[in-house]
C-alpha cells in the first residue's frame, strides 16, 4: 500500500522536476554552457603555464643562491672569529687577556 507524500514533498519533487527540464533546456540549447578553449586558446595558455614555471624556477634558484651565499658569509665569520680566540703557534683557546699560557 502506498503513501501518499506530504503536501511538502510533492512540492519539492515539482520544484525537482521542473529545475530538471530547465536544465535540460538549457544544455540543449547550449545557454549557460561554458565554452571550450580554442587550440590557439589553449597553446597560449599552456605557454603562459610554461613561462610562469620558469619564471618561479629563476626566482626560486636565486633565493637559493643568496641564502647559500649569506650561510658562507656567516660561516667565514664564525671561522675568523673562531681564529681570533686561538693561539697562533699552539692552536689552544686564548684567555680573555689574549696572552697564552702554554707557549
Amino acid at each position: 500500500m502506498a503513501k501518499e507524500l506530504s503536501y511538502e514533498m510533492q512540492r519539492t519533487i515539482a520544484a525537482l522536476e521542473a529545475f530538471t527540464e530547465h536544465i535540460r533546456w538549457r544544455v540543449a540549447s547550449g545557454e549557460g554552457l561554458i565554452p571550450r578553449e580554442t587550440e590557439e586558446q589553449e597553446r597560449a595558455r599552456l605557454a603562459h603555464n610554461r613561462r610562469v614555471r620558469e619564471h618561479n624556477a629563476r626566482v626560486l634558484a636565486e633565493r637559493e643562491r643568496v641564502a647559500r651565499e649569506k650561510q658562507a658569509a656567516a660561516n667565514r665569520r664564525e671561522a675568523a672569529a673562531v681564529r681570533k680566540r686561538l693561539c697562533d703557534s699552539c692552536f689552544c683557546e686564548l684567555p680573555a687577556s689574549g696572552v697564552c699560557g702554554n707557549c
